[in-house]
């Protein structure tokens, strides 16, 4: 046999090793290949994958380089290390990326570290990559539509908007496109418009289910329609995924034994989920009740990693389709399945129409009726969810002693503060909702309340008005509303800690209606700042305000109606005093109370069990 037959018998055994996945095996091989003379740039790219995937990071870092000093331009090489390299070392990635580009690789490499950029966190460096694709190939709608989307990415939908609304008009076929389209009008406040391009998605494709979950929750944020016509787009779209039954449950129907809880969420990080979440979960018994979590994110922080130290077991099934992560919590025998996303982004409420478990509930994720039939129960309270309000629902009220969220309180300090009129002589409102939020009836409405004050400032804060035409968007809208913009200060993003201190820059917080803040009302109780809500026009969303306010004694801070808001917001700002004496009691009490509301919602599991097993001829009473 040859030499050169010897050489290429090994080159394919050490290929044949690394295919299956036998690292070690393979970067022995490759580097007897190497030592008996061959060595090409394509023999050290494959002698960097092998070191890499077999723990040896510095092994590899060196065999890549060798390809690279070999080849400049080698992309596959390039590639490679900086995938290794990101998220950790992300200048060194881009030194890398800067000399195969300078040695000429062109497209492809493009191309390829857009998305690594993306995955590893910096959207902001993948712009370029982009950017420099559609230079050479305008024409590339589905190259757009990433440059929109990643720009939306790092809170720029300003400038997402042409990209994207150019893509939707150059693939008219493609729902997904109008999607993103509308997202991004979403993102930048103009909520109307956005609705009006989710709903020419779904007559594209009746069966587009992001633009439904699009719709139903910015069906929420619209001004000018009813309850029950949000409850009734929600059935709509119920009706539309229809779903087999389900196989007979072999869970025993015990009301009295240890209950399996499962809870599927995307969102067991930093996020409004889990601030509600992580206090109540931690204080949850577990002499009664197994937690598993089937965790569908793609992002993970340190929340994430709390939480999976305080659940019994957690799977991460986010790859999997619906139906695997269905057979998953079957198989696990889950008895009680918890949604806690409902129709926000990283929604999988998909799964919870096969019914993978014999009850299932609502809880946190998606203040509002689900729409879907399989949903047995929503958590609520007396407040969120009145008797007047049911018939919104297709779940059944599950309302617990008080109010139905907990609050976890962030770990960055939050000094009390004074209300600033004091030392300014002047109020000082804020509102850090989201701009989908502030609907052109909600300026008008703060418009009229400076009109009343003349000295008086707003201060909005929300990541996207760091971009300055979305800022400048905003400034045109308050001024058509008969608001002034010289007393208007408008904040983008801060780090957490930055953005707990601009509460001492604010005397009391202006709620956005009919979506009124949640997390950041929550926020505020916990900064010793209190917040002006409106009631609700019915649905759970439209009345987060009323039952964190009502839990911190703060009834008389719900106005009944727009006027009696305005009237409400000048009087307040009147009375520097009384700001002073609320401030100095205000704290989250019962909102941060975990321990207690943990017990009410073990109670709350009990009962709904208690239910399921009464309902199968083998339990003892009912609910």
């Amino acid at each position: 046999m040859s030499a050169a037959t010897d050489s290429r018998a090994l080159l394919d055994q050490a290929m044949a090793r690394l295919h299956a996945r036998d690292f070690r095996s393979a970067a022995a091989l490759f580097s007897r290949a190497i030592a008996l003379g061959l060595d090409t740039p394509e023999i050290r790219n494959n002698l960097g994958q092998a070191l890499r995937f077999s723990g040896d990071r510095a092994g590899a870092e060196a065999a890549y380089r060798e390809a690279l000093r070999q080849r400049p331009a080698y992309i596959r090489a390039a590639v490679n290390l900086v995938g290794m390299l990101l998220p950790a070392a992300a200048d060194a990635a881009q030194a890398v990326i800067a000399a195969a580009l300078a040695a000429g690789a062109g497209e492809d490499l493009h191309r390829a570290v857009a998305g690594l950029w993306r995955e590893a966190g910096h959207a902001d460096r993948a712009l370029f990559h982009l950017r420099a694709l559609l230079e050479t190939s305008p024409g590339d709608a589905l190259m757009r539509s990433e440059l929109g989307t990643t720009l939306m990415g790092i809170r720029q939908p300003s400038a997402a908007i042409p990209h994207l609304a150019r893509v939707a008009e150059e693939l008219p076929d493609r729902a997904d496109a109008k999607v993103n389209y509308g997202l991004a009008l979403q993102q930048s406040g103009d909520i109307a418009a956005a609705m009006a391009v989710q709903r020419r998605a779904i007559a594209e494709d009746p069966l587009c289910r992001p633009a439904w979950q699009n719709l139903l929750l910015g069906l929420n944020y619209l001004p000018g329609i009813t309850a029950e016509e949000v409850a009734d787009a929600h059935r709509a779209y119920a009706a539309s995924f229809a779903r087999p039954a389900p196989a007979l449950f072999a869970n025993v129907p015990d009301p009295d034994r240890r209950l399996r809880i499962g809870m599927l969420s995307g969102d067991f990080r930093q996020h409004p989920v889990g601030y509600f979440l992580e206090a109540a979960i931690t204080a949850h018994q577990r002499v009664g009740f197994h937690l598993t979590a089937y965790d569908v994110g793609k992002r993970a922080d340190a929340t994430t990693a709390r939480l999976r130290g305080v659940f019994d077991a957690w799977h991460s099934v986010g790859t999997l389709e619906d139906e695997a992560i269905v057979a998953r919590i079957r198989a696990d025998g889950i008895d009680i399945l918890v949604d806690l996303t409902g129709h926000t982004e990283t929604s999988r409420i998909s799964v919870m129409e096969y019914r993978p478990a014999p009850v299932q509930v609502s809880w946190i994720g998606y203040a509002n009726t689900n729409g879907v039939a399989t949903m047995d129960w929503i958590i609520a309270d007396a407040v969120v969810l009145p008797t007047e309000d049911e018939a919104l629902y297709i779940e059944k009220p599950l309302r617990l002693p008080g109010c139905y969220l907990c609050y976890t309180p962030p770990r960055e300090a939050v000094a009390p503060s004074p209300p600033p009129i004091l030392r300014q002589g002047f109020v000082t409102f804020g509102c850090f909702n989201n701009l989908a939020k502030i609907n052109d009836e909600v300026l008008a409405a703060w418009a009229a309340i400076l009109n009343h004050l003349p000295e008086a400032r707003l201060l909005l804060k929300t990541a996207v008005l760091g971009e300055a035409a979305t800022a400048q968007k905003l400034r045109a809208r308050f001024v058509a509303a008969g608001g002034d913009i010289a007393r208007l200060d408008l904040e983008g993003y801060s780090p957490r800690a930055a953005y707990f201190a601009r509460y001492a820059a604010v005397d009391f917080m202006l709620d956005p209606f009919p979506f009124p803040g949640g997390t950041t009302t929550a926020e505020a109780i916990h900064a010793g700042v209190p917040t002006l809500t409106r009631r609700g026009r019915g649905g759970m969303i439209s009345r987060n305000g009323e039952t964190l306010l009502s839990a911190v004694g703060l009834q008389d801070w719900i106005a009944a109606d727009t006027a009696d808001y305005i009237e409400k917001a000048v009087a307040f700002a009147r009375d520097g005093e009384r700001l002073a004496t609320i401030r100095a009691r205000l704290s989250l009490g019962p909102l941060g109370d975990a321990g207690t509301y943990a017990r009410g919602l073990e109670t709350a599991w009990r009962r709904i069990w208690r239910d399921w097993c009464a309902r199968q001829g083998g339990g003892q009473g009912a609910i």
